[in-house]
Formats: structure tokens, C-alpha cells, sequence
């Protein structure tokens, strides 16, 4: 993080206009930001539709869907694993991400049931590419491997993984709403 400090042009217009450069700056990024902000809103606009119509489980699933999506597109936007949190506020990088993997993996074995029998091969399928794209920001692993240094692991592998995972659980969210929605259609 820079010690420098924002003004309004810095808060408000765009990052690479801001700094002269190219506009496709960050492309694959962005668009990872809205497959998020895509998912996340799927997933709370099918909570609120079906909330009055599904069991207490599937209203469960998609409120909690929501806040986990809303949670990786808040952390993926602002950096806070990698430089709000462990510069901002102390807590170190790992203990960060062994926070997500907690939060991940109660939401997972939460909603088993719900993952299993819906369009399970989608969900992990963006399990394995997440858990890919995890495994390649990982430094102690990385490292002994000679990887950590390499833009091609850093940069193709964990960031391409990272944005394929993240249109993988979009379509996964996608997918299961419109079969939720479509079971509150009259036939």
C-alpha cells in the first residue's frame, strides 16, 4: 500500500485513467469483479424471491450464498487479505486466508445437502479451480517448488485459475436459481 494520499481524482475516477495508463489495466480482474458482484446478486435477489416459497434450508443457502460472494468480491476489490488487513490492521496474510478457508468450509459442509444435489459438477468445479488458484498464492508451498517467482504461476496459473473459478461459481449460482425459480413457476 502506498504512503500516498487519495484526493478526489484518485477516489473517484478510474484507476488507470488516473495513473496514465492503459484502460484494458486490470481487465481480467474486473471482469472477475463482476462475476461476483453477478453471482452475489443473483443469489440474494433468488433469496428474497423465494424466500416465502422454499424450505428454510434453500433460504438459508441463498442468503448465506450471498454473503460468502459479497464477502470474496469485497476482499477480490479492495485487496484485504493481501494488503488492508495484514498492513491496515496487523493480522497477518495467513491467518487471513485460514479465515476464509474456515468460512468456506462451514459453508460447504452447512450446505452439503444443497450443494450435492444441485449442479454439483459446476460447484466443483469452481471448488477445483478456487482451490487451484489458492494453492498457487500459497508461498511456502510455492517456493520449495521454484514457482514463487515465476509471473507465469503467479500471474496465468493463480489469477487465470482465481477468474475461472469465479465464472464457474457465477454459472453455478446462475444455473440453481433459475432451477429454484423455475420449481415456484406454474407449469
Amino acid at each position: 500500500m502506498g504512503q500516498t494520499t487519495l484526493g478526489h481524482r484518485e477516489l473517484f475516477n478510474d484507476p488507470a485513467d488516473s495513473m496514465g495508463f492503459h484502460p484494458f489495466l486490470g481487465m481480467v480482474s474486473m471482469l472477475g469483479l463482476f462475476g461476483w458482484a453477478a453471482a452475489a446478486g443473483i443469489a440474494f435477489l433468488t433469496y428474497a424471491v423465494t424466500r416465502f416459497h422454499e424450505t428454510v434450508q434453500m433460504r438459508r443457502f441463498w442468503l448465506a450464498a450471498g454473503l460468502l460472494t459479497a464477502l470474496l468480491l469485497l476482499d477480490d476489490a479492495f485487496m484485504l487479505h493481501e494488503e488492508i488487513l495484514p498492513v491496515g490492521l496487523g493480522i497477518r496474510e495467513r491467518y487471513v486466508k485460514l479465515g476464509y478457508i474456515a468460512v468456506a468450509a462451514a459453508f460447504g459442509l452447512g450446505f452439503l445437502k444443497v450443494l450435492a444435489e444441485n449442479n454439483l459438477r459446476l460447484v466443483v468445479a469452481a471448488g477445483s479451480f478456487f482451490a487451484l488458484s489458492f494453492l498457487c498464492d500459497t508461498p511456502f508451498l510455492m517456493q520449495p517448488l521454484g514457482l514463487w517467482e515465476s509471473d507465469t504461476v503467479v500471474y496465468l496459473i493463480e489469477d487465470g485459475a482465481k477468474f475461472v473459478g469465479i465464472s464457474l461459481w457465477m454459472a453455478y449460482v446462475a444455473k440453481t436459481a433459475a432451477d429454484s425459480l423455475g420449481r415456484l413457476l406454474p407449469r
